[in-house]
């Protein structure tokens, strides 16, 4: 500045030159809008808040001198009634600017400002604080090196670290190849926007703009997400937290716009959205960056206090919205579905994990995702991760979905020739592994089936035993069952006999009746020996029944004959019962058995409970039924119900009374004996047991009811 300058421009209150000339300063490097830095014209005013004294040095090209220009701020105090522009300053020349300590005179031309009888005692750490605060104004992200802004301790001789020397800000430097990053600009009505990871180019997209209300704004945005590692390099580097050191800083026309990026501060509300999800959302202290806006004069308004951020309009919530979605949130999806996928990432600061692929599969999926917006063209994508794989077991249809919306997208004929060739591979592989699939299937199958075989070998030898060495206490034991059953059959056989033979004489004596009273009385002896007999012939039917049971155990030894009881599980036997005895009978319908893994120890008698399953099956052949099933249910504490049902043709209620079919001699069938339902029931009274006809009575299904041991 020269003498006119100073006494013009610079004294004049909110007068600025910025407004009116252009200055060559990084903050206004985007000239179009005829905004420019410094444009309030009160900047003048700090000199008066830092020290009590100010000597200003000023020199322009075209002087040979310079103008000194000196203030006692306390001349502003002593009088409130007297008007600003009437206190008298000093304004003078010298030969030369003054020496300085650390630091170097201008040498053409330049301004020196020096402060003196500071309102603040400036130790180590307010000069600290200080640099922290000036590395946030002097473009933090490196767009410039044209500015240096040093500070020392004039008592010290000694530099001192972080205290004496150029203020250095290296965020972009040293961020820029350690963490994920995207740069977006607004401008023209589109927005461009690059992605970057760990120094990585990963995408560049263009988009048309949807901000109306940015049409004639440029914006420009750098946003650095910082992982563990990357959080961990800054403390160390700066001598702060990323956290303390802010988040997002808005910088309008050159200025900053206070409070947004403070530690503190949630303008854009990340901190409340990621409140709804911290491992889905990032918030401030995930995120480090600036954003530049160049716009006309107030198309943006600050706040009075200058330190509010901006007015709230249509404007300011336009220019958020965009830095929400086409910054945080675009860099969110990447770092969400890529980044945070990875356990290892956060503690990584180099692209190595990208050459994995599970890492190209996850940026191939985000690439993807934007490749089928319609809005959305593809102008670059990382070829390395953006490819075919060379292995089709790593193609998924989710990753070649992917890659052909990318390829489309960008019109890459090359990679769209390299997907099609995958496809053949992959679909010759597809069929390669089908056949051999199948032929490993059918080799399961055989293999199951053998075992199958084997184990029910096993089983029936387990319970069945070998007769190969049969003792003979045993054999005795067996015979001795036999001729016990036998002689009951024969003693209920003769006893039916001896009854037949006396209605047989009754039969014979009509002749010698001399009245009713002795007809009556023949008929009633006649009904009472066919009672004896039918019972009689029931009981050797059962005998019969159970003598043909202990026959079929002949190779089972085991049994105890003796007794003709064994304790164990009912269950069990009934389900080898099932298996080797019931199975394939010629003429007798299908027996299936469930156990639905129940076990019931009691003691029971095979015989017994054979007869029992072989009338119940027997009555289903006699119904016309394909299929009859028994299931175990639990009922209780200690007690089973087992289900029989069948398909047979069901109960005729016509010619039958459900209610007495359990009774002896009561059958359906004209050949029937009535006497297999009667022997069920009396060998379950046997056991403390029961059976019961359920439904309506139509069908023949029915519930044995058994206790014993349950597991």
């Amino acid at each position: 500045m020269s003498s006119k300058d100073i006494k013009e421009k610079w004294l004049f209150v909110a007068y600025s030159e910025k407004s009116i000339h252009i200055p060559n300063d990084y903050r206004d490097r985007i000239k179009t809008a005829g905004q420019f830095a410094g444009s309030k014209g009160i900047g003048r005013f700090a000199c008066d808040t830092l020290g009590e004294n100010l000597h200003l040095y000023s020199k322009t090209v075209n002087d040979n001198i310079v103008s000194k220009l000196e203030i006692d701020w306390s001349d502003f105090d002593k009088n409130a009634t007297d008007e600003f522009q009437q206190i008298s300053v000093a304004l003078g020349q010298v030969s030369k600017f003054p020496d300085l300590i650390h630091a170097s005179p201008p040498k053409d031309s330049g301004t020196v400002l020096i402060i003196s009888d500071t309102h603040e005692t400036w130790d180590i750490e307010k000069i600290k604080r200080l640099r922290r605060d000036l590395a946030k104004l002097i473009d933090p992200f490196g767009t410039t090196k044209s500015v240096t802004v040093s500070t020392w301790l004039v008592s010290d001789d000694v530099t001192i670290d972080g205290v004496n020397g150029p203020v250095g800000n290296e965020i972009s430097d040293l961020l820029r190849d350690k963490t994920s990053r995207i740069e977006v600009v607004i401008e023209n009505d589109l927005i461009e926007t690059i992605l970057f990871d760990r120094g990585r180019k990963i995408y560049a997209i263009r988009e048309p703009s949807p901000y109306e209300e940015l049409h004639n704004i440029h914006v420009q945005g750098s946003v650095f997400f910082l992982n563990n590692s990357a959080k961990k390099t800054f403390a160390r580097r700066m001598g702060v937290t990323s956290v303390a050191f802010g988040s997002i800083f808005l910088f309008l026309n050159g200025f900053r716009i206070f409070p947004i990026g403070e530690e503190f501060d949630d303008t854009l509300g990340l901190n409340r959205r990621k409140q709804q999800g911290q491992r889905r959302y990032l918030g401030t202290r995930d995120l480090l960056g600036r954003i530049d806006v160049v716009a006309p004069p107030r198309k943006f308004r600050e706040v009075s206090s200058r330190d509010a951020g901006l007015v709230d309009d249509a404007n300011r919530r336009a220019l958020f919205d965009a830095i929400r979605r086409q910054m945080v949130f675009r860099l969110e999806r990447y770092v969400v579905g890529v980044n945070w996928a990875d356990a290892l990432d956060k503690n990584r600061d180099t692209a190595d994990g990208l050459a994995t692929d599970e890492s190209r599969d996850r940026i191939l999926r985000v690439i993807g995702n934007l490749a089928r917006s319609r809005d959305i063209e593809i102008i670059y994508y990382d070829e390395d991760i953006v490819r075919v794989s060379d292995d089709p077991d790593r193609i998924t249809d989710e990753t070649l979905k992917s890659i052909v919306s990318a390829a489309e997208s960008r019109g890459d004929a090359n990679l769209l020739a390299q997907i099609e060739q995958a496809r053949a591979r992959i679909e010759e592989l597809r069929s390669q592994r089908r056949e051999a699939q199948m032929a490993a299937n059918l080799a399961i199958a055989e293999r199951a089936r053998a075992d199958a075989r084997i184990e029910s070998l096993e089983r029936q030898a387990a319970f069945l035993g070998s007769s190969k060495r049969v003792d003979v206490e045993r054999a005795q034991l067996l015979m001795h069952q036999a001729i016990i059953h036998a002689g009951h059959i024969r003693s209920a056989v003769g006893n039916a006999a001896h009854k037949l033979n006396e209605i047989l004489e009754l039969a014979v004596m009509p002749q010698m009746l001399e009245d009713l009273d002795d007809l009556e009385d023949i008929l009633a002896s006649v009904r009472q020996s066919a009672r004896s007999a039918s019972s009689s012939i029931a009981n050797a039917t059962l005998s019969g029944d159970r003598l043909s049971a202990v026959l079929s155990f002949a190779p089972n030894i085991r049994v105890d004959l003796k007794t003709d009881l064994i304790n164990g599980d009912l269950l069990g036997f009934l389900s080898e019962y099932f298996q080797f005895r019931l199975d394939g009978v010629p003429g007798m319908p299908r027996a299936i058995f469930d156990a639905s893994g129940i076990s019931l120890k009691r003691d029971f008698s095979p015989v017994d409970i054979s007869v029992l399953i072989d009338n119940l099956q027997d009555n289903a052949r006699k119904a016309k039924a394909n299929e009859i099933t028994f299931k175990a249910i639990r009922k209780g504490t200690g007690k089973v119900v087992i289900k029989v049902t069948d398909d047979g043709r069901g109960i005729n209620l016509d010619r039958v009374d459900p209610t007495k079919i359990f009774e002896r001699g009561y059958t359906e069938s004209a050949n029937g004996t009535g006497l297999g339902l009667y022997s069920a029931k009396q060998i379950l009274q046997l056991m403390d047991g029961s059976i019961e006809l359920v439904g309506d009575g139509s069908r023949a299904d029915f519930e044995i009811t058994i206790s014993g041991e349950l597991s």
